[in-house]
C-alpha cells in the first residue's frame, strides 16, 4: 500500500537535536493545558505549524535543487568552454583552469594548478606578460598582452598536441592574454585565445560556408522523409529532462523496482535532492511508491508505471530525432 516518504537522515538528525534541547532547558517551561478544549486548541495550533514547516521545507529542497542544477550548467559551461579561462594570483600561480587551458597548456589540471603560467610562456615575451600582470593589480581596467606558447613547454610535463588536437606550429602558439582584477584585489582572472587557431579558422572559413549551405540543403530535400527540420527544445519532456530524474528512470525502467537507498547510490546523491525529484516524477505519474517489509524493517520501493515507460521511450526517441538532423 502506499505511503508516506521517510524521512531524510538529514531531518532526523535536525529531530534528535530538538529533542535533546527540549529535555536540556525547555521542558520546564511547558505549560500544560487544564481544559480539554485548551488543549485541542494546541493541537490545532500544532498541526498547523507542522503543515507550515513541511510546505517550508519543500520549498527549500526545491530551491537547493535549482542551485545544484544550475551550479552543475555554470560548471560544465565553464570546463568546456571555447577560450581558456584561468584564475591566477599576484604572481601568475594558476589557481582554478578549466578544461580547454589544461588542453591549451597540454598538461593535466590536477598539475597544472600551482604552477607559474609564466612557465609556459617563451623566455622573449615573459617580461611582456609580467608587465601586464603588474598593471591588472595596479588598476581595475582589463588589460591584455600577445605571447607565444612554445611547441614544446619549459615544463617536463608539457604536451606537443594543442586545443582541439590540432598540430601546433612550427615556432609555438601565437595567443592573446585579456585579464581583469577580481573583486577581492588579490586574484585575477584571464581568459586566453589561441590566435593560430583563429587565424587557421579564417583560412578556412569560405570552404564550410559552402558545405553548411549544402548541409542545408540536404535537410530540406529530407524533410519530406519524416526528418526533423529545426531543434525545438519545447519537445522535451521537461519532467525527464534533469539529470537526475533522467538516471532515476532509466534505473527503474531496467530494474523495475527498486528502494530509495538502492536509487541514491545509482544516481549519487544526496536524500534530501533525490527527494524531490522522485516527487516530480511522482506527480507525473512516471513511478509509483510503496512501503513494504524486509528483515522486519520497513522498506520504500519505487516502481516504474507503463505512463513513465512511454514517457521514457517517447524522450529518448526525440533526442534521437534531434542527432538524426
Amino acid at each position: 500500500m502506499k505511503t508516506k516518504r521517510t524521512q531524510s537522515s538529514a531531518l532526523e538528525s535536525l529531530r534528535h537535536k530538538a529533542e535533546a534541547m527540549l529535555k536540556l532547558g525547555l521542558k520546564n517551561n511547558l505549560a500544560i493545558p487544564a481544559s480539554k478544549e485548551e488543549m485541542q486548541r494546541v493541537v490545532h495550533e500544532l498541526a498547523v505549524y507542522q503543515i507550515e514547516l513541511e510546505m517550508q521545507q519543500d520549498e527549500l529542497l526545491q530551491t537547493r535543487l535549482n542551485l545544484e542544477e544550475s551550479l552543475e550548467s555554470y560548471t560544465e559551461l565553464y570546463d568546456f568552454a571555447p577560450l581558456a579561462y584561468l584564475t591566477l594570483d599576484r604572481k601568475g600561480k594558476i589557481l582554478k583552469a578549466n578544461l580547454t587551458a589544461t588542453q591549451l597548456l597540454g598538461v593535466d589540471r590536477s598539475r597544472l594548478v600551482g604552477d607559474r603560467l609564466g612557465m609556459f610562456i617563451t623566455s622573449e615575451d615573459l617580461p611582456q606578460f609580467n608587465a601586464m600582470l603588474e598593471r591588472v593589480f595596479s588598476g581595475r581596467d582589463h588589460e591584455h598582452c600577445e605571447v607565444t606558447l612554445p611547441v614544446a613547454g619549459t615544463d617536463a610535463s608539457s604536451a606537443d598536441t594543442f586545443v582541439s588536437g590540432a598540430a601546433a606550429p612550427e615556432h609555438g602558439h601565437k595567443v592573446r592574454i585579456v585579464a581583469v582584477q577580481s573583486s577581492n584585489g588579490s586574484e585575477c582572472r584571464a581568459v586566453i585565445s589561441d590566435l593560430s587557431t583563429q587565424k587557421h579558422d579564417e583560412k578556412e572559413e569560405a570552404p564550410p560556408q559552402k558545405l553548411l549551405i549544402h548541409e542545408g540543403m540536404t535537410k530540406l530535400q529530407r524533410k519530406g522523409a519524416g526528418a526533423v527540420s529545426d531543434f525545438n527544445h519545447n519537445l522535451l519532456d521537461k519532467v525527464i529532462h534533469s539529470r537526475i530524474r533522467f538516471a532515476v528512470l532509466s534505473y527503474l525502467y531496467s530494474v523495475n523496482e527498486a528502494t530509495f537507498v538502492d536509487i541514491r547510490k545509482k544516481v549519487s546523491t544526496t536524500d534530501g535532492n533525490l527527494s524531490v525529484h522522485m516527487r516530480i516524477l511522482e506527480s507525473a505519474e512516471y513511478i509509483s511508491c510503496d512501503k513494504d517489509f524486509q528483515a522486519r524493517k520497513p522498506q520504500t520501493i519505487y516502481r516504474i508505471t507503463p505512463r513513465g515507460r512511454d514517457a521514457l521511450v517517447n524522450y529518448k526517441n526525440c533526442l534521437l530525432s534531434f542527432a538524426a538532423e
